[in-house]
């Protein structure tokens, strides 16, 4: 099946947008933008443009009627800029040969129930923290009941085995009411109750392929907490069940009951019938990203162009967490899909792209920014390195100079941290040379102190190379030696000349550099020397810009 991604998204008089044009050319997106910045408004664009493709014209219509109550029209923009109001966006084949573009506005719906955006639309997955917190934002005396999430975020995608069409069948009955009905259609009793009749097989046939449903999604969560989020010696069972089933039709009250979805935990052993009572947030949106992400393995639907939208998804995760969570979303999990991952927290963003690559090429990354006259763009958002290649580039030292300055404090700080295998006290400053030099006592502990002072210290790695023979001709010929010993010995050779030119050559060198920057921060990294009698000289910022680059590759 050929692979179809987002090529451009406009945006005009939408939501929080005067007007968005951006051009994503088919990569993934990594944003950054703070509360109110317009990372919600591209999450709630982008599901309504794949949701569209099933909703009839006036439903699509209304989100662009100004004077209507679920008119979505940014309140800011002229009447004149509210008239054009629209979504574009374009859709590209892999291979860029064929390019497929879509608007919506009060006038236009080219997506009415195009094969293509409908495949989108189920195959996608939209997920923001808000989802997550509603698995366990309850009361300790309540219950848990994840109906409500059910019936907005999974059901619409969810696949029964006796009924496929398990949504299709939910709507049917939600609009449906037998006596409303009939009484409408002037019916005589005995024909009514075989309305009733048939709406009861109906929810009988809804109760089935809703355990069915839950039934999968319990297994693949449980597949996926095993995965990524199990801990040594504790073992926590999920549970996603119905409790609670669709009445049948009271023809006395007219109305029938939806049903309940309970969640538990089993924990050692230990039922726990109310988790949000006995676990932390963090271990809680563990579980909700099991259940939901299991949800959507448990329903895979096949189509060209496959989302995977999170806004703000991790917000209640400790940093080593959200990494965890990272490297399934980059993992092969979610390969055929295009990712778009909008945060708030600037840390996270930089964490995220650290994991990725600054310069990967299937990835943009992005900043929210309120621009002059159209409103909120994206922006592309530059490491301090690449700030600093572009001052240096355009001969501006000093401010070159101070972008490097912060990514080495960045970089030394979480040098420190990754080698002591802890955080740094939050709140508490440790200064650029602080870090650095612990950093280095950190590295020169992993290495014999007479091997580095006898050995290492002085002598380049080609000779390194040498000291141990990569033959075993010194003691082939060797009586006594079983072919077995001198295997055990070319092996121990192996593994000692790769300590020696690896494991304690990368640390040795690594402390080296430490000392090079060391030597560098008092005449190009110290804010305080710019702007003195002594100017910056471009030769000496280059020197800099390298070392800083190598120092950032020291971390993992």
């Amino acid at each position: 099946m050929s692979t179809q991604r987002v090529e451009r998204i406009e945006v005009r008089a939408f939501k929080a947008f005067k007007h968005l044009d951006f051009k994503l050319r088919g990569r993934h997106l990594l944003a950054f933008g703070g509360n109110g910045a317009g990372k919600s408004s591209l999450y709630w664009t982008l599901y309504t443009f794949l949701q569209s493709a099933a909703k009839d014209t006036p439903n699509v219509a209304k989100y662009f009627d100004d004077s209507g109550p679920q008119s979505l029209l940014n309140v800011h923009a002229t009447p004149a800029e509210r008239a054009t109001a629209a979504v574009v966006v374009s859709i590209k084949d892999e291979d860029h040969t064929s390019a497929a573009v879509y608007s919506l506005s009060h006038e236009l719906h080219d997506t009415k129930a195009n094969p293509d955006v409908l495949k989108a639309s189920l195959a996608s997955d939209f997920i923001t923290y808000r989802v997550l917190s509603s698995f366990y934002q309850f009361r300790n005396s309540q219950a848990i009941d994840l109906w409500p999430v059910f019936e907005q975020e999974i059901l619409p995608f969810a696949q029964g085995t006796s009924t496929k069409d398990i949504a299709t069948l939910w709507h049917k009955l939600k609009t449906a009411d037998p006596f409303i009905q009939s009484k409408a259609s002037g019916e005589a009793a005995w024909y009514r109750k075989g309305r009733y009749e048939r709406f009861d097989a109906d929810i009988a046939r809804f109760n089935q392929a809703l355990d069915e449903v839950l039934a999968s999604i319990s297994a693949q969560a449980q597949l996926f907490y095993n995965a990524h989020f199990a801990e040594p010696g504790t073992t926590v069972v999920l549970k996603v069940g119905a409790t609670v089933k669709a009445s049948k039709y009271d023809r006395y009250a007219h109305r029938f009951t939806v049903p309940s979805i309970g969640f538990e935990i089993e924990l050692n052993g230990n039922v726990v019938r109310k988790p949000q009572s006995f676990l932390n947030e963090a271990k809680l949106t563990q579980l909700a990203l099991s259940v939901r992400f299991g949800a959507t393995l448990a329903h895979l639907h096949d189509s060209p162009l496959k989302l995977l939208v999170l806004d703000d998804l991790l917000i209640s995760l400790d940093m080593n967490n959200r990494m965890k969570v990272v490297d399934i979303i980059l993992s092969e999990t979610f390969a055929e899909h295009q990712k778009i991952i909008l945060t708030h927290d600037l840390g996270f963003f930089n964490e995220f792209r650290r994991r990725i690559g600054a310069s990967h090429t299937d990835w943009s990354f992005q900043h929210f920014k309120s621009v002059q006259g159209t409103g909120i763009a994206l922006r592309e958002a530059k490491t301090e390195v690449q700030k600093a290649e572009d001052y240096l580039n355009g001969h501006s030292l000093d401010e070159a100079a101070i972008c490097l300055r912060r990514a080495a404090e960045d970089s030394a700080k979480r040098l420190r941290e990754w080698l002591s295998e802890e955080k740094l006290p939050p709140g508490k400053f440790f200064s650029l040379t602080a870090n650095l030099r612990e950093a280095k006592n950190r590295l020169l502990l992993t290495i014999p102190k007479q091997l580095y002072e006898k050995v290492l210290k002085g002598t380049p790695i080609e000779l390194l190379q040498k000291l141990i023979p990569n033959s075993a001709a010194d003691f082939e010929a060797e009586a006594g030696l079983e072919p077995a010993e001198r295997g055990k010995i070319n092996s121990k050779r192996g593994s000692l000349r790769k300590l020696l030119t690896n494991t304690h050559w990368t640390a040795m060198e690594n402390a080296r550099l430490i000392d090079e920057v060391l030597a560098t921060t008092e005449r190009v990294l110290n804010p305080g020397a710019h702007g003195g009698e002594s100017p910056l000289y471009e030769a000496e910022v280059t020197i800099a810009l390298d070392l800083i680059k190598r120092l950032e590759a020291c971390c993992p």
